[in-house]
């Protein structure tokens, strides 16, 4: 947050932390110099003034005329859908980040250029009593915290980077964390935010401030803005042993001004100015309940078996549900080695310029809870496709496609979201747009295209 009244002290960092957590290395960076310091903060308010954004405290959004946040002119009331499930990947590693907007592809619109964020610098100890915050604040909701592992690609994630200074973006020391994103009524699944947990302005050792800090961030790109108590994790200033607001709460502008303020009208009716956290809460991820329910996938075209021509072109159409909202799926084509994550909902996906041979077609999907699902069909190309046996009732080769209600993953049907060169993303600045992940049809044998036909958008901005 900014101009968090706490104590002085690194929090967490020290010349013996380990480079090691939950069995997985930590990224070091070396320390800035005050010359790196002030060039970053200059190119940082080069970045703000060239993509019409403003700093205000501890959010960066598109600026008004006024100087202040601008305030969406035909808002979309995504919280009248029904509430989604989100996972939150609490990222103590660190790692390699670029602009963008989308957490999975580590993007984040804070950024105008490829930065070596380092990981957390405590102890294992301290980094689970820092994810105790999250768990304990984020229990009532369909939220589920992840630390250990990053979460598949296909899953819809939001993620915290817990490390580093303000002055690796640019920021002065004041902020101690900030959240980019102008995702009112969280429209968009895949926010990154920061909690700059190495700041000297924390509280040394002081988890609860860490994790509150953390955990305030994640709520700003929520669309949660500043409120008045300072025993609400929304207070602008940073509190131990902090908790949701349950009622409407006036605004807090200590620090600038609040966004969204169309959604917490909703929220609050008549009573202006204010905010009601928990019910935006409940609106947006739903009540906590455990989930058993598989995603249910179907790919309604090609059908299974079909023959096709040496350099000929197929749509694949899936239908995918789930019993929750906020589930993810792709497209995986294992011959070629290749995947396309549905970042923007995409159901159907146009190959091309098929060479000979046998190939397997799977969407994926995969919900909170991890319960995993696909379908898969076998087409030919150039080459017949063998008879299924009457006596036996087998299906040809390859064909161990789901049914209607999908089938369970298991085994090794899961891929790594890391080895895409598909291009499945495309766009350019704001939540919700699309950023290029590969370098396009051409790089890919199969020379696939995906044209964004018939895209199923979820609750995207």
């Amino acid at each position: 947050m900014a101009l968090l009244t706490a104590g002085s002290a690194a929090a967490f960092e020290g010349d013996d932390a380990p480079r090691t957590l939950f069995g997985k290395p930590v990224k070091e960076v070396a320390p800035l110099d005050e010359a790196e310091v002030a060039r970053r903060a200059e190119a940082f308010e080069q970045m703000l003034d060239d993509r019409g954004l403003v700093r205000i405290g501890d959010q960066v959004l598109p600026e008004s005329p006024d100087g202040g946040f601008a305030q969406p002119t035909d808002p979309v009331a995504v919280w009248t859908e029904p509430p989604h499930r989100s996972t939150i990947f609490l990222n103590f590693f660190g790692d390699t980040l670029q602009p963008g907007n989308n957490a999975d592809l580590n993007q984040s619109p804070c950024l105008g250029g490829e930065l070596e964020y380092p990981g957390f610098g405590g102890t294992q100890q301290q980094a689970l009593a820092l994810i105790q915050v999250f768990e304990t604040q984020m229990a009532p909701y369909g939220v589920r915290i992840a630390y250990e592992e990053r979460p598949p690609g296909h899953l819809p994630y939001a993620m915290v980077m817990m490390g580093g200074t303000p002055g690796l973006l640019g920021l002065p020391g004041g902020v101690l964390g900030v959240s980019c994103s102008p995702d009112c009524g969280d429209a968009w699944w895949r926010d990154l935010t920061f909690a700059f947990t190495a700041s000297p302005n924390v509280g040394n050792d002081d988890a609860e401030e860490l994790g509150t800090i953390a955990l305030h961030e994640a709520a700003h790109a929520f669309g949660l803005g500043h409120i008045d108590g300072n025993t609400n994790v929304m207070f602008p200033f940073v509190t131990a042993n902090s908790t949701w607001a349950d009622s409407c709460t006036p605004y807090n502008t200590a620090t600038g001004g609040v966004n969204c303020q169309f959604v917490h009208d909703e929220f609050c009716g008549d009573q202006a100015l204010m905010q009601d956290t928990n019910a935006e809460l409940l609106a947006y991820f739903g009540t906590n309940s455990v989930d058993m329910e598989p995603p249910v996938v179907e790919i309604l075209s090609p059908e299974d078996g079909v023959e096709l021509e040496v350099g000929a072109s197929v749509m694949v159409e899936a239908s995918v549900s789930d019993n929750h909202e906020g589930f993810g799926w792709k497209l995986v084509l294992p011959e070629a080695g290749q995947e396309a994550i549905a970042y923007e909902g995409e159901t159907q996906w146009p190959l091309g310029n098929l060479p000979e041979g046998v190939y397997t077609i799977r969407v994926e999907a995969i919900d909170h809870e991890r319960n995993e699902a696909f379908d898969e069909v076998t087409i030919y190309v150039g080459v017949e496709a063998p008879v299924a046996s009457d006596s036996t009732g087998s299906q040809p080769p390859g064909g161990t496609a789901g049914d209607s209600t999908g089938d369970s993953l298991t085994g090794d049907g899961s891929e790594e979201s890391g080895t895409n060169a598909i291009d499945d993303t495309a766009g350019d600045e704001g939540c919700g747009c699309r950023t290029s992940r590969g370098s396009g049809p051409a790089s890919i044998p199969w020379m696939v295209m995906l044209l964004g036909l018939g895209a199923l958008r979820r609750r995207r901005a």
